[in-house]
């Protein structure tokens, strides 16, 4: 027996790579577990995030990316426990991941000891001790780099996750609007992203002070090709706060025919639902600074018209009578208005014209539902078609009187 386990260790004891030192077989059997060990545990923590992401409601794309970031991030991870637990080196590949990024940019080590020479020889001359720069804080690698997103990252699932116990456990409780609700959770979500950079910037050791400079630097491209973006911006927060427009509301944009219903108000852009299920995204600048109809900002009561042709041998009142009889027999219009309803009338026709060849009248009759204006005007049209085709009312054609004289002979 004790002769088996000796050939074991030999074997496992022996050369199997060599690298920047020699890999045994035993360490290759210990990365590799390890690693093994890495998916299951990946794949277990991707199912659990599935189910969590979808109990938060986050949109299908968004959920994916971010199961997809999370076992990448583990892999790695798994990857660099698994190499240093099997005392494996990295070689090339870890003098990549851990070589300062700063040094890229930095001068040579020549021109710098010249200079630091020069620097040194002056301020001796001036009675001054030269000062000793202390570079290990400004060590930028990859490694680092990949913690500050890992930190951005966590910070990002932690808003998701705050937001969806602060609506379900306080906000709810509290019945509070719609609006006020997307404005507090999003304040929420952009502090801890906010919160999130810092520590980054502190983990990588990124000074505010040379943060500060680069977008001092960048407030010149800002200003001329980023116009678009920052009145996007700006016109998010007006949107916000000002409330012109708020979660749930039906708006119509006049210019550029777009009706539907607002989902989500984005700092960018606006996401508006139209009738057909389709997603719109509309820049914020277009809500602010051209007319938008919104239908639903006092309340979603909206007012259905009906215009309606009849021949000149039609008996009005029989029109009239017809007419609001469709109206009262349509399930979804207000028949009889109530006191909180201002200015909501019961259905009336009116008269509006002699044509050229008709009678011009208009049925006007609200329902409670805005968004369902153009199902029941479609409503009311079959039902006009078939309660004149009972009255025996005519819908005349255009008509025209053409006079022939004829020419004189000569």
């Amino acid at each position: 027996m004790l002769e088996l386990f000796e050939q074991i260790w030999v074997f496992l004891d022996k050369k199997a790579l060599t690298l920047d030192n020699e890999v045994k077989v035993w360490q290759i059997i210990v990365f590799i577990g390890i690693l093994v060990l890495t998916l299951v545990i990946g794949e277990f923590l991707r199912r659990w995030l599935r189910k969590f992401l979808n109990r938060l409601q986050i949109s299908q794309n968004i959920k994916n990316r971010i199961i997809a970031i999370l076992f990448l991030i583990i892999l790695i991870v798994g990857i660099g426990v698994a190499l240093n637990v099997a005392r494996i080196s990295t070689g090339l590949f870890g003098q990549i991941l851990h070589y300062p990024i700063t040094e890229l940019f930095q001068p040579s080590k020549q021109q710098t000891e010249e200079t630091t020479g020069i620097s040194s020889f002056f301020q001796t001359l001036l009675g001054r001790k030269p000062e000793v720069v202390d570079d290990s804080a400004r060590r930028l690698t990859l490694v680092s780099l990949f913690y500050g997103f890992a930190i951005i990252f966590g910070m990002f699932i932690l808003s998701k996750y705050a937001q969806y116990v602060i609506r379900r456990q306080v906000l709810q409780e509290f019945q509070i609007e719609r609006h006020t609700q997307f404005i507090l959770l999003r304040i929420l979500h952009f502090s801890l992203i906010t919160i999130g950079i810092l520590i980054t910037f502190n983990t990588l050791g990124i000074s505010l002070t040379s943060i500060a400079l680069i977008f001092g630097g960048l407030s010149i491209g800002i200003g001329f090709g980023l116009q678009n973006v920052v009145s996007n911006l700006i016109s998010g927060f007006i949107l916000m706060f000002e409330k012109p427009i708020k979660i749930g509301d039906l708006v119509e944009i006049m210019d550029v025919n777009i009706f539907g219903r607002v989902s989500s108000i984005n700092l960018r852009s606006t996401v508006i639902i139209a009738v057909d299920e389709k997603e719109i995204i509309v820049p914020n600048s277009q809500l602010i600074t051209e007319p938008v109809h919104n239908l639903t900002h006092y309340n979603n009561y909206f007012r259905v018209r009906v215009e309606v042709n009849v021949s000149f041998n039609s008996n009005v009142d029989l029109v009239k009578n017809a007419l609001l009889e469709v109206a009262n027999a349509h399930p979804k219009v207000i028949k009889e208005p109530t006191l909180e309803m201002e200015d909501v009338t019961v259905p009336f026709v009116r008269f509006t014209n002699f044509g050229d060849s008709s009678l011009d009248f208009e049925l006007l009759a609200w329902i409670p539902d805005s968004f369902a204006r153009f199902d029941v005007a479609s409503d009311l049209h079959f039902m006009i078609w078939e309660k004149f085709k009972e009255c025996d009312i005519k819908i005349p054609f255009p008509q025209r009187d053409v006079h022939f004289y004829p020419m004189d002979q000569r």
